[in-house]
């Protein structure tokens, strides 16, 4: 068992980016279309021989909406948690879509050299943690199955996984499967067991007393800070991309949690936890699909008659056991 003599007194990065500075990097994006989903539904995606699920475009859209939605959180702005909302939406159906075609792709192609692997797993898992911030249960378990299943299936594309170690990701995970203790587990490699503080909350994060909680979250707080920097050569970081440098996800997660299992949380004094992440956002409705994800079920419905059941939660789940 990790002892509080293992936590590090490493305080606030200096270098940790401002909330301006955050801002101004979530705002410079460039926009991009929706045209490949319309094709996709009107069929006039010529080069689609094999009848592969549209999910790209929904990835790309969710993605700049997300950025918007943390832009607006940073600014105090009411709108960020429906923001935020239509993102995951949009997040979530691209996955379930790739997942689909993930599989396909290998029952049609056995033998391909290079089996299809793009399911951003460190996107999936932000979409969990999101998805339980806003309340939305149900669909927030599905997700984390569902990335369990893409990590032991091997769609993760491999420099993220072998290369980039996105540590902070792995404990997210780690933790769902732990709430979770139905046997949804990833093998990692050492990369996802090795740092201190994330053992030591998984260690404690279900004990009644938020006081023996309490110096480890703001251990992991502290870590964030550090960990908020762009990719070098040399190393990779947790938290570079500027949704998450100064969006406590992990810590977040950790308390919905709790809340889940009925255990009260510890009030954490630390510059990570300023509104509005000082508190969960009261519950958010969930957006309808838009006519554009609607057409696309369509078509994969058509398509691939065994597209709800490849996606189910039943098959999701046995996937997604270790």
């Amino acid at each position: 068992m990790a002892g509080l003599s293992e936590l590090e007194a490493i305080g606030v990065a200096q270098h940790w980016p401002s909330r301006d500075s955050v801002v101004k990097g979530l705002r410079a994006y460039t926009p991009s279309t929706m045209d490949h989903a319309v094709a996709y539904n009107a069929r006039l995606d010529d080069r689609n021989k094999k009848n592969a699920t549209a999910w790209i475009a929904y990835f790309s859209r969710g993605a700049r909406r997300q950025m918007d939605a943390i832009a607006d959180a940073l600014e105090d702005r009411a709108a960020w948690t429906g923001e935020l909302g239509e993102s995951i939406r949009d997040l979530m159906f691209a996955d379930r879509m790739s997942y689909f075609w993930h599989g396909k792709f290998r029952v049609l192609f056995p033998t391909h050299e290079r089996p299809l692997a793009l399911m951003d797993w460190v996107f999936m898992t932000n979409s969990m943690a999101f998805a339980f911030l806003l309340g939305w249960t149900e669909q927030a378990i599905y997700q984390g199955y569902l990335t369990h299943a893409a990590l032991n299936r091997g769609y993760q594309p491999r420099a993220s996984y072998l290369e980039h170690h996105r540590r902070a990701h792995a404990f997210m995970l780690r933790l769902f499967a732990d709430w979770r203790g139905n046997g949804v587990s990833h093998d990692w490699p050492a990369w996802g067991r090795d740092v201190p503080v994330y053992n030591g909350i998984l260690e404690r994060w279900r004990d009644p007393d938020p006081r023996v909680l309490m110096p480890w979250l703001l251990a992991a707080c502290d870590r964030h800070t550090h960990e908020s920097n762009y990719d070098t050569e040399e190393r990779q970081f947790d938290f570079g991309d500027y949704r998450l440098t100064r969006t406590p996800v992990e810590i977040l997660l950790v308390l919905r949690l709790r809340e889940h299992i009925g255990l009260p949380n510890p009030l954490l004094d630390h510059p990570l936890m300023e509104p509005p992440f000082d508190r969960f956002p009261e519950l958010q409705p969930q957006p309808a699909f838009d006519e554009l994800m609607q057409g696309a079920l369509r078509r994969a419905r058509a398509d691939w008659p065994q597209f709800d059941e490849a996606t189910s939660v039943q098959l999701v789940i046995a996937d997604s056991l270790g």
